[in-house]
């Protein structure tokens, strides 16, 4: 089993066959999460914010998202985790739209298995992305959403967190795996922090976060295997993202 982390989004090689767990750790696979968490009933991916509006109306959900980290006119809330969290949305349909994770999301939707991974979520990730993996004879590949394609240090970091998961159950089943130099850079990153919360902070995504003045944000994403859910990508018109066995 070959696992892997691209750093950027441009390496990822959608085509490939491999169970796909998309990071964007500041903030939409956190928010994503955290709005299954919540009992968020109907969960829609769209890419654009007029998109999103129209889809919104079509089905009366709620607007989530952002536009260079702000909330797009229009919307019911940004991409905030930690306000999302105590929002109700319980039994409500959300649509989602945001720069970097949604886009991703729509790169990779014709691909097989595609989770959402943070690290409120990782433990819970790696291991259905193992399991995945192990039943299709395919390896793991973990794609950093990135900012506008660019490489990020916070998605980095729980990349290298859910990459060393897999690799660790893969030692604990005797199956055979191989951690490519994305990968063994991503692990070798976390290591470089005495834990996720100091890395977080030292991010160009925490930065953004203090400037709006959502700095609980960081906290919340950087908070370690709090959640048991693990979404997973659902393709077609529209694009939805349900609870795994769900």
């Amino acid at each position: 089993m070959e696992i892997d982390v691209a750093l950027v989004p441009q390496v990822a090689r959608p085509g490939d066959p491999a169970v796909f767990v998309v990071i964007d750790e500041i903030r939409a696979s956190t928010t994503i999460t955290t709005l299954l968490d919540a009992g968020c009933t109907d969960l829609y991916i769209e890419g654009s914010v007029v998109g999103a509006r129209r889809l919104g109306r079509d089905t009366g959900s709620l607007l989530v998202g952002e536009r260079r980290a702000l909330r797009p006119p229009g919307f019911d809330y940004d991409n905030s985790p930690t306000i999302l969290s105590a929002a109700n949305v319980r039994g409500r349909g959300v649509v989602l739209s945001t720069t970097n994770g949604t886009a991703i999301l729509k790169m990779l939707r014709a691909s097989g298995d595609v989770l959402v991974g943070c690290l409120r979520n990782a433990g819970a990730c790696a291991a259905a992305a193992f399991e995945l993996a192990v039943a299709r004879d395919v390896g793991v590949r973990v794609v950093c959403a990135g900012r506008l394609r660019r490489f990020v240090l916070e998605d980095a970091i729980a990349g290298g967190v859910i990459a060393r998961r897999v690799a660790e159950l893969a030692a604990a089943r005797g199956v055979s795996a191989a951690l490519t130099d994305g990968a063994r850079a991503a692990i070798s990153l976390r290591d470089a922090y005495p834990d996720e919360l100091a890395a977080l902070l030292d991010s160009d995504g925490a930065r953004t976060l203090r400037s709006i003045g959502q700095e609980a944000d960081i906290a919340f994403c950087a908070a370690l295997d709090l959640s048991d859910t693990v979404p997973v990508l659902r393709d077609g018109e529209p694009m939805r993202i349900e609870r795994l066995g769900a």
